[in-house]
C-alpha cells in the first residue's frame, strides 16, 4: 500500500495514529507490529505469494541468525561457513528474482529486506549489538516495520532496536504529519507531474525531439527520480517520528555537492553505508591511501554491485562504469582541482549527474544512443515546434523542480518546524493539497519500488 494513496492518508494513517496513542505503553509495540504486518498484507493481497515468501524468508534468516549468535558465543570455528552460507542464500535469492526470466514476480521491498536480512547476520557475526536483543519479535518488527520496508532506509539492527526500546515519549507526531505531508507533496505536486515532461517525451519519439527538448527531458527524467525518493525518504522518517522513533537521514540535498563522490554520498546514504560497511571496507577499501591501484578495483566491485542491485539490465551497469569512471577521475586529480575551483566541481555535479540519470533511466541502447544524439543535434534549433509545446505546458512545474532541489526550500522547511501551529497549518494544507492532485491523477507508485 503506497504512502501516496487517499486509503493510505485518510483510512490506514489516522486508525493507525489513534490505535497506538490509546494502548497503553505494554500494547504499543504490539500495535506497531499489528500495523506493519497489515501495511504489508494489504499492499499485496492480489499476490500472496509475496506475503508467504517474506515470511518462509523471515523465518529462514532468523535461525540462521540465532546459530551464528549461538555458535559464536561457543567459539565454534564452523560459524564463519554458517554466515558465508546464509549470505550466499540471500544472495541468491535476490538474483533469482532479480533475473530477466523472474523480474515480473518481484515481490514488493524484496531488495530492501533482503539488504536487511544480511546486515543482521554480519552484525550477528561481529557482535555489533546486543544478543540479549535479538529475539523473534524483535526481529519480525525489524524487519516489518511498515516505513521503511518497501524502500528503506536501510537502517541497522542495534539501531533500530535501540530507537524501539527507547520511543520518545514526548509526542512527536505534529513533527512526523509535517515531514510526511512535505514528502507526500514532494511525490505527488513535483515527480508526479515532471513525470508528464517524460510522457510528452516519449509520446513524440526520441528521434522527433529538438536539442532544446532533449535537455529539459535530460533534467526531467532527474527530477522526477529525485523528488520521488526524496518523498519516499522524508514520509518515512515522518511516520517513524508519529510514534516516536527516528529513522537515519537517507537523502540530503545531493545537487548542493561539490563532487560527484560527494553527490553519491548524499544520495540514498543508507545504501551508500551499507556498501562500505560491508563491501568496501571488508575489501581494504582506502588502503590506507597507500595503494590506489587496489582502491579503484575496490570502487569498481562496489559500483558494479550497485548498478546490479538495480536490476540485471545493460543500462544500470553502463550508469554505475559511467559513476566509477568519474569517481576514480576524482580520486586521481580532480578532487585537488575541486579545492582551488569549487565552482567547477557544482557545474559538473549538474551536468554529469542528469546525463547518468539518462542513461539510468533509458533501457535501449539504440534508444539512448538516439536520444544523446539529440542532445547535441543543433540543426533541430530552428524547428523546436515540440519545445514550443512543453515550455508552456510545463515550464512552471520544470522551474519549481529545479528551485526545489536546491538549499532553500529545506532552509524554509526546517524554519516553520521550530513553530507547532504553523507546521499543523502546513500540514493540513499540503496534505489536502497532495489529495487533490491524487483525485484528478491516477496514482504513480514509487520508482524505487521496482528496485
Amino acid at each position: 500500500m503506497p504512502f501516496n494513496t487517499q486509503n493510505f492518508i485518510f483510512v490506514f494513517l489516522p486508525f493507525l495514529i489513534l490505535s497506538y496513542y490509546l494502548a497503553s505503553d505494554r500494547l504499543k509495540n504490539g500495535i506497531i507490529l499489528i500495523y506493519s504486518i497489515l501495511f504489508y498484507v494489504i499492499g499485496n493481497y492480489r499476490n500472496p505469494e509475496n506475503i508467504a515468501i517474506l515470511a518462509a524468508l523471515m523465518l529462514i534468516n532468523y535461525i540462521f541468525g540465532f546459530y551464528i549468535i549461538k555458535m559464536r558465543k561457543e567459539k565454534t570455528r564452523d560459524v564463519k561457513y554458517i554466515l558465508i552460507l546464509s549470505i550466499i542464500f540471500n544472495v541468491l535469492v535476490l538474483c533469482f528474482f532479480k533475473s530477466q526470466l523472474f523480474v515480473k514476480m518481484l515481490p514488493l521491498g524484496i531488495s530492501f529486506y533482503i539488504f536487511h536480512f544480511i546486515s543482521v547476520l554480519l552484525d550477528s557475526y561481529k557482535s555489533s549489538f546486543d544478543d540479549k536483543e535479538f529475539n523473534f519479535f524483535n526481529y519480525i518488527n525489524y524487519i516489518l516495520f511498515f516505513p521503511k520496508i518497501l524502500s528503506g532506509p536501510i537502517t541497522r539492527y542495534g539501531y533500530y532496536i535501540y530507537e524501539y526500546k527507547n520511543k520518545n515519549k514526548k509526542e512527536s507526531i505534529v513533527k512526523g504529519i509535517y515531514y510526511f505531508s512535505i514528502g507526500l507533496t514532494l511525490k505527488c505536486l513535483l515527480s508526479n507531474n515532471i513525470s508528464y515532461i517524460i510522457n510528452q517525451i516519449n509520446t513524440y519519439g526520441f528521434e522527433s525531439i529538438s536539442i532544446g527538448t532533449a535537455w529539459i527531458g535530460m533534467y526531467s527524467y532527474t527530477m522526477s527520480l529525485y523528488f520521488d525518493f526524496a518523498g519516499y525518504s522524508l514520509m518515512a522518517i515522518g511516520l517513524a517520528n508519529i510514534i516516536g522513533m527516528n529513522l537515519p537521514n537517507n537523502f540530503d540535498l545531493p545537487f548542493c555537492s561539490k563532487s560527484v563522490s560527494e553527490f553519491w554520498r548524499r544520495w540514498h546514504i543508507s545504501l551508500g553505508h551499507f556498501f562500505r560497511d560491508y563491501i568496501y571496507i571488508p575489501l581494504g577499501g582506502n588502503c590506507g591511501n597507500k595503494n590506489l591501484f587496489r582502491q579503484c578495483v575496490n570502487l569498481g566491485i562496489v559500483w558494479l554491485v550497485t548498478g546490479l542491485w538495480h536490476g540485471f539490465k545493460i543500462n544500470y551497469i553502463l550508469w554505475a562504469i559511467f559513476i566509477c569512471i568519474i569517481i576514480i577521475l576524482e580520486k586521481l586529480f580532480l578532487i585537488k582541482f575541486y579545492k582551488k575551483y569549487e565552482i567547477i566541481g557544482r557545474i559538473i555535479v549538474c551536468l554529469l549527474m542528469p546525463f547518468a540519470f539518462l542513461i539510468f533511466s533509458i533501457e535501449s541502447l539504440s534508444n539512448l544512443q538516439v536520444y544523446i544524439s539529440k542532445l547535441f543535434d543543433l540543426s533541430s534549433i530552428s524547428q523546436a515546434r515540440d519545445l514550443q509545446v512543453i515550455i508552456p505546458l510545463y515550464g512552471k512545474i520544470f522551474v519549481l523542480g529545479i528551485l526545489f532541489m536546491t538549499k532553500y526550500p529545506k532552509s524554509i522547511m526546517n524554519i516553520v518546524a521550530k513553530n507547532k501551529v504553523l507546521m499543523i497549518i502546513v500540514s493540513i494544507v499540503l496534505i489536502l493539497l497532495s489529495a487533490y492532485m491524487i483525485n484528478i491523477s491516477s496514482v504513480d507508485t514509487f520508482k524505487y519500488f521496482t528496485f
